[in-house]
């Protein structure tokens, strides 16, 4: 891993008879920012299957805070591929319900602007990680048809 790099897992135990509901809320990518409280906004501006194009607007403040990612929504795998095309973070974010667990693994890089802060933004990563997972289990909106 590179001086510039984040890596880590974070999981959330859940009930199998769950999964098809946190799958419907972990994979709606218009909703990312209702879960995922570092992206302040999500806007769709293209889409070729199961590949989103989309500019990010992350919550801190600053010019520096707005990139692109590709986000890869896999319904046979129940996997959600986030690829920071462009921004403050490069990498990936996979996301992923298996049978008994909701799973985020990060493999990030920061720019060299940030490294100072580094360690916190790792554990500022971790916690919003662990508490996104936390909203999506605990969603309690009705599945649509």
């Amino acid at each position: 891993m590179s001086i510039l790099g984040i890596e880590f897992t974070v999981s959330r135990e859940v009930n199998a008879g769950q999964v098809d509901r946190i799958w419907q809320v972990l994979s709606d990518v218009s909703n990312m920012p209702r879960y995922w409280r570092g992206h302040r906004e999500v806007e769709i501006v293209g889409r070729d299957g199961d590949a989103y194009l989309v500019k990010i607007r992350f919550a801190f403040p600053g010019p520096g805070n707005r990139g692109i990612a590709r986000i890869v929504v896999s319904n046979d795998e129940k996997v959600v591929l986030i690829n920071y095309l462009e921004g403050p973070i490069r990498g990936y974010v996979r996301n992923y319900v298996s049978e008994n667990q909701l799973v985020s693994q990060w493999n990030v890089r920061i720019t060299p602007l940030f490294l100072l802060m580094k360690p916190w933004i790792r554990r500022h990563f971790m916690n919003g990680a662990i508490n996104a997972l936390t909203r999506i289990v605990n969603e309690t909106r009705p599945l649509t048809p």
